[in-house]
C-alpha cells in the first residue's frame, strides 16, 4: 500500500479536479433536461466565464485557441515521453502499478478540468429557453407555399442591394467584402447592439473574430467556423468566399453570447445581419438564408423551387455559381466525412437529435419569423 501513496496519487488538486468534473457532468445533463437549470447557469456562471475569457483574449491579433490546440498536442507528447522515461518499469510490480495509477488519475483530473470548463461556458447553454419562445412565436409545420413566400422576401431584399455589391472577380461572379476583418468585426458588434435593442434575447459580450491560419484544412473538413469555448474566441475560416464571412462570424459570435444550438445560432446570425447598417453584411445574411430556404424548398417541391428561382437576382446566381466552383475541390474529401461524423455525434450528445442536420433547422425559425412576425418586411 505504501507504493500507492509514494507517487502522491491522491493529492488534493487531483481529487478536487476529478470531483469538479463529475459535478459538472451532472449539472450539464440536468441542464439539458430542465430549462430552468439551463437558464440559471447560462445567465450567471456561464455568462461570467464567457465574459472574462472573451475580454482576456480579445486584444490578441491571433487565435489563441488555434495556437493552444497545436501546443497542447506537442505538450501531451512531451509529457507522456517524460513520464514514461522517468518512471521506467522495473521488476517491482507494485511500484509499476502505482505509477500507472498516478498517470490514470492525472488524466482523469485533466478531463475533469476540461469538462467543467465546457459545462460552464457552453454546455449549460444547450438547454436554455429557445429563441423563438423569447420572441413569442412558435415553430410550425411549413409547406412549399411558406418556403416560396420566404424566398420571395429574400429575393426582393437581395435585389435592393444588388447595385451596391461589388464583384471581386467579374469572371467568377464572387462578390467582395469592401473592408477587412477588423472592420467587419466592429460592424458586427454594432449590429448585435442594434439587434438586442429590438429583441431582448441575451446579454451582449464584445466579441473578437479571429481568422484561422490553417483555414484550408478547415475547408477540407467542411468547417466554416469554430467557437472555442475555452478561450472565448469566435474563429472563422477565411478560405471561404467573402459573402460567407459576416454570416459565419455572426454565427460563431452567437455561441459566445450563449446561444449553443446550431439552428438558433444560424437564426441569431440572420437577425444580426438584418440589423446591420452595412449593406454587405445584410447581403451576407440574405444570401446565406436564401441558400438554406432554397435547399428546403428544393427538397419539398422541385417544380416550385425552379419557379421561385426563375427571377432570382443575378448577383445571387453568380455568387452561387462561383461558390460551387470553389467548393468542388473540397466536396468529397475523406477528412470531411470523419469531421462530419464527429460533429454529428457531438451535437446529438447535446440533445440536438438531428445532429448535423440541425444547422438546416434554421429554415423553420427564419421562415416563420419572416412571414408571421414581421410580415415579410425585414
Amino acid at each position: 500500500m505504501r507504493y500507492l501513496f509514494k507517487p502522491k496519487i491522491f493529492t488534493l488538486p487531483v481529487v478536487a479536479c476529478i470531483a469538479l468534473g463529475a459535478a459538472s457532468a451532472v449539472i450539464w445533463r440536468l441542464s439539458l433536461r430542465y430549462v430552468e437549470i439551463a437558464d440559471f447557469f447560462s445567465g450567471t456562471i456561464s455568462f461570467a466565464l464567457r465574459f472574462v475569457l472573451s475580454n482576456a483574449t480579445r486584444p490578441l491579433p491571433f487565435s489563441l485557441a488555434e495556437f493552444a490546440l497545436f501546443a497542447s498536442v506537442l505538450a501531451a507528447l512531451f509529457f507522456s515521453i517524460k513520464f514514461i522515461w522517468e518512471n521506467r518499469f522495473g521488476s517491482h510490480w507494485k511500484k509499476e502499478l502505482a505509477v500507472m495509477l498516478k498517470f490514470v488519475f492525472r488524466c482523469a483530473a485533466a478531463f475533469g478540468v476540461f469538462m467543467s470548463v465546457f459545462t460552464f461556458t457552453l454546455g449549460v447553454c444547450y438547454g436554455r429557453t429557445p429563441a423563438n419562445e423569447k420572441l413569442d412565436f412558435e415553430r410550425r409545420l411549413l409547406d412549399a407555399d411558406d418556403l416560396a413566400s420566404a424566398l420571395g422576401v429574400l429575393k426582393r431584399e437581395i435585389a435592393g442591394l444588388e447595385e451596391n455589391v461589388a464583384y471581386a472577380y467579374p469572371y467568377t461572379g464572387s462578390t467582395k467584402m469592401p473592408y477587412g476583418l477588423n472592420e467587419m468585426n466592429k460592424k458586427l458588434n454594432e449590429a448585435y447592439k442594434n439587434m438586442l435593442e429590438r429583441h431582448d434575447l441575451f446579454d451582449r459580450i464584445d466579441a473578437s473574430v479571429k481568422p484561422v491560419v490553417f483555414s484550408v484544412a478547415l475547408s477540407q473538413m467542411h468547417i466554416t467556423g469554430v467557437y472555442a469555448f475555452f478561450t472565448g474566441e469566435a474563429n472563422i475560416n477565411i478560405d471561404f468566399p467573402d459573402y460567407c464571412l459576416p454570416f459565419v462570424a455572426a454565427h460563431e459570435m452567437a455561441h459566445l453570447m450563449g446561444t449553443a444550438r446550431e439552428d438558433e445560432a444560424n437564426f441569431i446570425a440572420f437577425l444580426v445581419c438584418l440589423s446591420s447598417e452595412d449593406e454587405y453584411i445584410r447581403y451576407s445574411g440574405f444570401a446565406n438564408m436564401m441558400e438554406y430556404i432554397g435547399n428546403a424548398l428544393y427538397g419539398a417541391d422541385k417544380d416550385r423551387y425552379y419557379d421561385s428561382m426563375a427571377d432570382v437576382p443575378e448577383v445571387y446566381l453568380n455568387e452561387m455559381s462561383a461558390y460551387a466552383k470553389f467548393f468542388d475541390k473540397y466536396r468529397n474529401t475523406q477528412i470531411s466525412k470523419v469531421a462530419g461524423t464527429v460533429n454529428d455525434n457531438y451535437l446529438k450528445s447535446q440533445g440536438q437529435e438531428q445532429g448535423e442536420k440541425s444547422y438546416g433547422l434554421v429554415v423553420d425559425l427564419a421562415t416563420v419569423y419572416l412571414l408571421d412576425v414581421i410580415g415579410g418586411q425585414p
